[in-house]
């Protein structure tokens, strides 16, 4: 102990953020030189859950003038777990309000339930029930952008986990929203989209993951085009071709950070937009992401994904002429990507590309944790029509009208390699997570 409290005041703080809860909140009770700096820790972070006993707690911390000045980051969870019955109570609504008590929080982030339905909307069309309707979702989203535009320091930082795909209606809620992006530093963003149990290939039927992309770029990126320095996008199914997300006149001249959970490369422009960075990014994390190698769209959905019906070709399916799609291919390849990275983004210091654990749904604040690999699924198809996806890995059998998946391990992998090195990155190259083995930075799985 005596050689603990002898280590420099920032050494001392950076060893106590490793300590476990139980563990730090016996060594405040140790010494008064301690207390000081594991409060600061223990206290660092607060989560605030819809019960009493959780507004309780907040409260009592909001009532200590010590205390509640060192709360940096705000969680608020509109559930305890995920499919639980809930409703925007008075008290949860007062409470998240209430929280303006803390006065130097720099970092919130709002929780809402991964499974989501929309309203009936009269459409015959089977759609899911949840807890929690849009209804729910905006008047939460109304209280907690309503709390943020009272602080007198605006928030730094923030994270929607299971953000539902659906444009934002009210406009009171729209203006304080724009409030609060305009001086972002970070915004992280995991979108959860509606689910067709029963036919899951009618996910991207829906209109909405279509309508909510359209106006991403207007209604929740440009905002913060002039300060934002980190920026996370997730989403529960593959995104950025189908449905698509048109980043054009969207920059960020302040860029150092950008994690794309399951997005799908498809063009060019979705390779540029990011080097377009190249004067700022210094950390590019790729978490299941994909290159779409070739994609088949059916003529009612051409609107809706990133190429118009002059850039696509028809491909007649002899078997069943009825079912021929207009299709286009991409024939970029990873090590494609890696070599650009590597060229053309020179401040690139940190590079993750693979998986995490999506047992548990999206993964949030996570990106840094990124087993490194070169995953099957790195080569997928988007084939609108087929079940239970549109999104598949890539088939030795491709019908005549299909293409066969790219065969470049190796040279994916000395990309990889050769990419890693230039920025003085290590990674473990052999690993597991749940079902998923690496070895030799290749995925194991039907190899």
């Amino acid at each position: 102990m005596p050689q603990l409290l002898h280590l420099p005041g920032e050494l001392l703080a950076r060893v106590i953020s490793h300590i476990d809860q139980s563990a730090l909140k016996q060594l405040r009770q140790t010494c008064r030189t301690l207390a000081q700096f594991v409060s600061r820790e223990l206290f660092r972070t607060v989560h605030l859950f819809p019960d009493e006993e959780s507004y309780e707690r907040v409260r009592n911390i909001s009532n200590n003038t010590i205390l509640r000045s060192l709360v940096r980051k705000i969680y608020i969870n509109t559930c305890y777990k995920d499919s639980v019955d809930c409703t925007l109570t008075e008290p949860f609504k007062d409470a998240i309000l209430q929280l303006k008590r803390f006065p130097n929080v720099q970092s919130t982030v709002l929780r809402f339930d991964k499974n989501c339905c929309v309203d009936d909307d009269g459409v015959e069309m089977w759609r899911s029930e949840w807890p929690q309707p849009p209804t729910y979702r905006e008047e939460v989203l109304h209280v907690f952008f309503s709390w943020l535009t009272s602080l007198d320091v605006p928030t730094k930082e923030l994270g929607i986990c299971n953000l539902q795909d659906l444009t934002i209606k009210d406009t009171d809620t729209r203006a304080m929203m724009a409030k609060v992006l305009c001086g972002l530093q970070s915004l992280r963003l995991n979108i959860a989209t509606e689910h067709h149990e029963a036919s899951p290939e009618e996910d991207l039927e829906f209109p909405e993951p279509h309508e909510f992309f359209a106006e991403m770029p207007f209604a929740w990126l440009k905002p913060t085009m002039g300060s934002l320095e980190h920026l996370t996008i997730y989403c529960d199914n593959y995104w950025g071709f189908f449905p698509k997300l048109d980043l054009k006149g969207i920059h960020f001249p302040r860029l150092k950070t950008l994690a794309l959970g399951n997005f799908g490369f498809a063009q060019d422009a979705h390779v540029e937009w990011i080097v377009s960075h190249e004067a700022t990014l210094a950390e590019l994390y790729l978490d299941d992401c994909t290159i779409l190698y070739d994609v088949g769209i059916t003529k009612e959905n051409i609107g809706r994904c990133s190429f118009e019906k002059t850039e696509m070709e028809v491909r007649i399916r002899e078997d069943c002429p009825s079912l021929s799609k207009h299709y286009r291919s991409y024939e970029k390849r990873w090590h494609d990507l890696f070599d650009t990275f590597r060229t053309r983004l020179p401040l690139l210091r940190h590079f993750r590309m693979g998986t995490t654990c999506w047992s548990d749904g999206m993964p949030f604040e996570k990106e840094a944790n990124i087993n490194i690999g070169l995953m099957n699924d790195r080569y997928m198809v988007c084939y609108d029509g087929y079940g239970p996806s549109p999104y598949m890995t890539g088939r030795g059998n491709a019908r005549d009208n299909e293409k066969v998946a790219p065969e470049c391990d190796e040279e994916d992998r000395n990309a990889l390699r050769l990419l890693l090195q230039s920025i003085g990155q290590s990674a473990p190259e052999s690993w597991s997570v749940d079902y998923r083995e690496v070895e030799d930075l290749l995925d194991t799985q039907y190899r």
